[in-house]
């Protein structure tokens, strides 16, 4: 018997020897993947992504014409933003930008006190140009700013609280009613605060009461001088100052009748969801900070208390290369949890637009590009336009997700794979994002619960610096079962048709 067994331990041996560099050559088996999607299982319903859209080379240099065309077309027609702010507030002050009261009384509107060009620039570049036609979710940022904008506001709140609040409304009615004019519509919102009470502190030692008095003493001048607009408050630069803040003004009764939205910004820098290697150490890998997830919860909670959307709309500064790939999957894994844990109907990036010579005046200052965040850059010295990684981002799901979409329940059996989905009745196709954060490709089956997929099956991929590749050969499985292989450390978007979707 000992004979028998040492004959087949040398065989074995032989064997090893022969055929283990073969073995060792053959190609592991790829991790399989389960993805279920609840189609009736609704969120929330899709405002739209963004930025801050400031005006694109406001100059008359001739040469940046062909620039600011390719920059338009890149911001609307390929990473198609359709909602933001509007950097083009009017400002009070002399002719050569003095910050100054218009005059003494703040219901009487002096025009010649208003500073417009900011705003006639946001007009001529962007507002009105061809390339922007899909652009029709904006709105002005006309905010309050003691700051710097309106230092001279600062004096009147410390001697007579009552006018204060109503040169401040002077303000935002004398704005508003610009964009009537100049424009034949007024948009639904505007954005009273950037950061008022954090970060920037625009309200210069401000209080919770105060931004309280502030919506309500501006939303009852609006609403007496026919404009129906809902604001966008608070924006504040932290997740819990944007809480607290937006808690204070949806608890007065008076004051929650002109909320629209809340806002806020996931700040300061190198926090979380500021710093995308900290992203990519966390969520990507299964692991999303605690207290964040804690916080967005709140936030989605509040907003469905009082029936108001959810929106993120700043980030930047992620400590990478704008232009790198670890910016396009670190903010599309940011862009998932926003919609997923805060029920965001809505994410922002920085700018919408950035370039070499608006950036010397930032307050960053130094080289270009500074920071991460911003969605395409100009470089007018090397002529260049290019979308960022923050840009490819956005575009996974900017380009698939149009206003209206609803997201749906959305799970899966590997951690490293992130999900969310999304039912648009009108289109009649369910949307998938899939982040695969695996350092290898993945195989992955989607069942997708109360609908009957229909053909073709389109979307687009992301992978190792390549980006919105048309996607490969999706195989269906069944009626509502799909299946398809992912590339390592990828992004991948799929529109799948449906001819029935049972609610």
């Amino acid at each position: 018997m000992r004979s028998v067994e040492r004959r087949l331990a040398a065989t074995l041996l032989v064997a090893a020897a022969a055929y283990g560099p073969l073995l060792a050559r053959l190609p592991a088996q790829i991790p399989k993947v389960r993805v279920a999607v609840d189609a009736n299982e609704r969120h929330q319903t899709i405002d739209g992504f963004g930025a801050g859209h400031q005006p694109v080379l406001p100059d008359n240099d001739p040469a940046h014409e062909q620039l600011r065309h390719q920059a338009l077309d890149a911001v609307y027609g390929q990473v198609e933003l359709t909602v933001g702010n509007l950097e083009g507030a009017l400002v009070e002050s002399s002719p050569d930008w003095h910050p100054q009261n218009d005059n003494d009384d703040p219901f009487q509107i002096n025009l010649l006190g208003f500073q417009t060009s900011r705003a006639d620039a946001m007009r001529t570049t962007i507002i009105d140009r061809p390339e922007a036609a899909g652009f029709d979710g904006y709105y002005p940022a006309q905010r309050i700013n003691i700051r710097w904008a309106s230092p001279w506001l600062g004096d009147i709140r410390r001697t007579n609280y009552k006018r204060y609040l109503d040169e401040a409304a002077e303000q935002v009615v004398a704005g508003e009613r610009y964009w009537r004019d100049a424009l034949g519509r007024v948009p639904p919102y505007n954005m009273l605060f950037n950061e008022p009470l954090s970060g920037n502190a625009e309200l210069a030692e401000g209080t919770e009461d105060e931004v309280v008095d502030l919506v309500k003493r501006i939303g009852a001048r609006l609403k007496r001088e026919g404009f129906p607009v809902k604001f966008v408050v608070p924006n504040e630069e932290t997740e819990e100052q944007s809480l607290s803040t937006a808690r204070a003004i949806l608890g007065d009764k008076e004051a929650r009748a002109y909320v629209g939205v809340i806002g806020y910004h996931t700040y300061p820098h190198g926090s979380p969801y500021a710093d995308i290697p900290t992203i990519l150490r966390q969520s990507a890998l299964g692991r999303p900070d605690r207290d964040r997830v804690a916080i967005r919860k709140e936030l989605r909670d509040l907003g469905r208390k009082y029936r108001v959307p959810v929106w993120m709309t700043e980030i930047s500064h992620g400590n990478v290369d704008p232009l790198s790939f670890e910016a396009m999957r670190g903010r599309a894994v940011h862009i998932h949890d926003e919609l997923v844990y805060a029920d965001a109907s809505a994410y922002f990036g920085m700018n919408s637009v950035m370039d070499d010579v608006s950036i010397r005046g930032h307050s960053d200052g130094g080289s270009f590009p500074s920071y991460e965040g911003d969605v395409v850059l100009i470089d007018t010295k090397r002529r260049t336009v290019q979308i960022t990684g923050m840009g490819y981002a956005i575009g996974h799901y900017a380009r698939w997700l149009k206003r209206g979409a609803v997201r749906v329940g959305a799970s899966t059996t590997d951690r490293l794979t992130q999900v969310s989905a999304f039912r648009d009745d009108i289109r009649n196709r369910v949307t998938i994002v899939l982040i695969n954060n695996e350092s290898a490709e993945a195989s992955v089956d989607i069942d997708v619960k109360a609908v009957t997929f229909s053909e073709p099956v389109t979307g687009e991929q992301s992978a190792s610096g390549r980006y919105w590749m048309p996607i490969p050969n999706v195989t269906r499985v069944s009626p509502g079962t799909l299946s398809l292989t992912v590339p390592a450390e990828s992004v991948t978007t799929l529109a799948i048709p449906i001819t029935v979707l049972r609610n």
